[in-house]
């Protein structure tokens, strides 16, 4: 902690922790970095993003393996910053090819993915609401030759619902402020509806719109420089407002599902090019068309359609528009991805590939001073995290520690307790997870996320009833109970809190509700089909080609891809899918969460992994609310005391396994490379040595040659060690050794 605060009162926030890096979060906006890359060896440079950038990139000319670099923090501590600097300094580190990629670019789309995915909260401007794994792919020659970018967790439900104190997504603001007057007669934008069910159309301050309106103008530049030509923004500005009609037209709370004001309505669908009828038709009456497709499709399927139409029957009118909304929104989200990655694509050959992973923040309302339980959207968030968390654990200690007992290497390091698997087993354990009976005599312990799925399909259940089968399978009870517990019931009726960050920071969650949200909304089912039948040729030409996407994997954007690189990710990802093929006809949205999380981790996991600790310093602020730091000052411009919470530091340090992460890495043997690599690298020092190689006849005997390299070497003790078939290296011999180029290595 220490060491931490004294580099951040003299602006270093970057800290390395081992293979890995701490960010503390900056204040102010973030300055533009590229250019300012940190010179030296190869193993000396200074903590930078762009020297781990750096790192990553020379392991993928050196071992031809892709790498990942994945961001882990609280909402608010600049995770996407960190990210988009990590991909500017890799572009231009190794440049790219027939300018397909580029810094320009990079940006751009940062400003596409800010006023589509992020949404404006208490605590950040742009707290992102959707995962987002961006792909370098380079060539033999070390340069980037194409790229891609794949979605997954897009919270669609901030389109019609937000939490108190956040606000929708930044585009609809953007364009209701920045839309020309002619466009915005067309769209019918020149009248702000007097009311409106999802709160657009709203500025607490006369500058928040000028912002907005100069953002948009930002966001139009953006476009052009990723190819978006005129006709397809024209397109992408119809959805934004046939869904701000919707928000205005409403639904009638009684009485018979229908909206509540024709006259927006059919706003929406003129936006949409379609009929009234046939908008009515998609968004209330699902229960027509499944009659339908039961009689054509036969009996094979009437089951299920049977089960979905029952589900739909229940939903009420204003859940209908709502889910409308949202499925149009998943479609735009997706046609923009698709509109990026056209511009990122190149039929180039490349390498390997390095994966730059950002995802939703862990976010607690005690953060903010809020005494509310958090929200269903909050678990799926948080859910995201701890399985991030959960791969940080399994690559920095079990993976560490399984090569340190195949290779024999005594390292005097237990694994550390708890485990963050232990907290992401409340959420998503299956029966076939449970190695111990549960408490209370419960034989298929599920989590929350599978009890909700079967929940929803029996008649007559409710949320008290998940609550209880929650308890039974997860609250130790009794002063006897063994191991830990990362779940606890409230006092209040149908709340719970969850554990996370190692028990480190537990979150109170309302269950109130969370059944019906786990049904499939038939509404948001029916909207591609809305887009994809449209009467405009250019929304048609737009939503079409998803209409070749299976159903399976509707839920990822960014699944096109020529590339042999880009092929291999999509595949990843519909494996994932297909390893739960049931809850996904179903159109489970809970087991849709925890199959996105799976394809997420798939993608990166057979990667070299390095991880980003973004750490938030003030509590209760607004990312970017604070004042410059003086150099060698401890308090910013103003005068004021530095706002730094310290408390808030140490549960983030103490939550991420970060102290017990650099213990190993001490204690261990952090470098390694394979025996015969080891020789070929360092023979060269012992001449003696490799003019007797270079005469033997028969095969090398790996083992007894690098043996006698590192008697010449005469190394410290316990400095180097020998494995069975690799050579380790401690941390603390430092630099004094530097691998002589391989020849067969670029």
């Amino acid at each position: 902690m220490n060491t931490l605060l004294h580099r951040y009162r003299v602006q270093l926030p970057h800290t390395f922790k081992g293979p890995d890096l701490i960010v503390l979060q900056s204040p102010g906006p973030p300055a533009p970095s590229v250019g300012k890359v940190p010179r030296g060896r190869r193993d000396g440079l200074p903590a930078h993003l762009s020297s781990l950038a750096q790192r990553a990139y020379w392991a993928l000319l050196s071992q031809r393996r892709d790498q990942s670099i994945v961001a882990l923090g609280r909402s608010g501590a600049g995770k996407t910053t960190c990210c988009e600097q990590l991909l500017e300094h890799l572009v231009a580190m190794a440049g790219g090819v027939d300018g397909r990629v580029s810094v320009e670019k990079i940006r751009a789309t940062f400003t596409v993915l800010r006023a589509f995915g992020s949404v404006s909260t208490g605590h950040s401007y742009n707290a992102t609401r959707v995962a987002i794994v961006m792909s370098l792919d380079f060539n033999a020659m070390g340069r980037v030759a194409a790229a891609q970018l794949q979605t997954m967790l897009l919270e669609k439900s901030c389109v019609a619902r937000q939490p108190e104190g956040e606000g929708n997504f930044e585009v609809f603001s953007q364009m209701l402020a920045g839309l020309d007057l002619d466009l915005r007669t067309e769209l019918y934008l020149h009248q702000m509806a007097e009311s409106h069910s999802f709160g657009m159309g709203i500025w607490p301050k006369p500058e928040d719109k000028q912002k907005a309106a100069a953002a948009f103008a930002q966001l139009r530049c953006a476009m052009e420089t990723l190819d978006i030509s005129e006709g397809e923004q024209r397109a992408i500005w119809r959805v934004l407002a046939a869904i701000y009609h919707l928000g205005a037209a409403g639904a009638c709370k009684v009485g018979r599902k229908q909206f509540m004001r024709f006259e927006w309505a059919n706003h929406a669908a003129e936006a949409l090019g379609c009929e009234y009828e046939e908008l009515n038709t998609a968004t209330f009456k699902h229960h027509l068309r499944q009659i339908i497709e039961q009689v054509t499709s036969g009996p094979s399927r009437r089951g299920l359609e049977e089960e979905e139409t029952s589900s739909g029957l229940k939903m009420t009118g204003v859940e209908c528009v709502e889910g409308m909304a949202s499925g149009l929104y998943q479609e735009l989200f997706a046609a923009v991805v698709s509109l990026i990655n056209r511009s990122f694509s190149s039929h180039h050959l490349s390498m390997a590939s390095i994966m730059v992973v950002d995802s939703p923040g862990f976010q607690n309302p005690r953060h903010q001073c809020k005494d509310r339980a958090a929200t269903f959207e909050e678990l799926c968030r948080n859910y995201a995290h701890e399985r991030l968390q959960l791969l940080f654990y399994q690559r920095t200690f079990m993976s560490t520690l399984e090569r340190y007992r195949q290779e024999g290497i005594p390292v005097p390091f237990d694994l550390p307790e708890p485990s963050p698997g232990t907290t992401v087993a409340v959420m998503d354990q299956n029966p076939s997870q449970v190695r111990l009976p549960a408490v209370g005599g419960a034989e298929d312990a599920r989590g929350l996320f599978w009890l909700l799925d079967e929940e929803v399909r029996v008649e007559g259940s409710s949320d008290s009833v998940v609550l209880e089968r929650l308890c039974a399978a997860f609250e130790k009870k009794g002063a006897g109970a063994e191991g830990t517990s990362a779940f606890r019931s409230c006092e209040q009726p149908l709340q719970f809190e969850i554990f996370h960050q190692l028990g480190q920071d537990p979150v109170r969650y309302d269950l109130t509700g969370w059944l019906h949200r786990a049904k499939p909304n038939l509404s948001a089912l029916d909207a591609p089909q809305v887009l994809q039948q449209s009467k405009r040729e250019e929304l048609r030409s737009l939503f079409q080609s998803r209409a070749k996407l299976p159903p399976v994997c509707r839920a990822v954007a960014g699944l096109e891809g020529t590339s042999q690189q880009a092929l291999q990710r999509s595949c990843a990802v519909r494996r994932a899918f297909a390893s739960s093929l049931a809850a996904v006809k179903r159109k489970a949205p809970c087991s849709q969460i925890k199959l996105q999380m799976d394809a997420l981790t798939s993608v990166i996991r057979r990667s070299q992994l390095y991880f980003v600790h973004c750490l938030a310093v003030a509590s209760g602020g607004r990312q970017g609310s604070l004042t410059p730091l003086q150099p060698g000052g401890d308090k910013p411009g103003t005068g004021e005391p530095l706002p730094l919470d310290i408390p808030a530091l140490r549960v983030q340090l103490a939550g991420s396994h970060i102290l017990e992460s650099l213990r190993l890495h001490r204690t261990g043997y952090a470098d390694h490379v394979g025996l015969p690599q080891f020789r070929r690298r360092f023979q060269v020092l012992d001449p003696v040595l490799m003019k007797k190689l270079m005469l033997a006849s028969e095969g090398i005997d790996e083992r007894k040659a690098v043996e006698e390299l590192l008697q010449t070497l005469d190394l410290e003790k316990k400095a180097v060690v020998i494995g069975h078939s690799q050579v380790s290296k401690a941390t603390f011999l430092g630099h004094r050794v530097h691998p002589v180029a391989d020849p067969d290595e670029p």
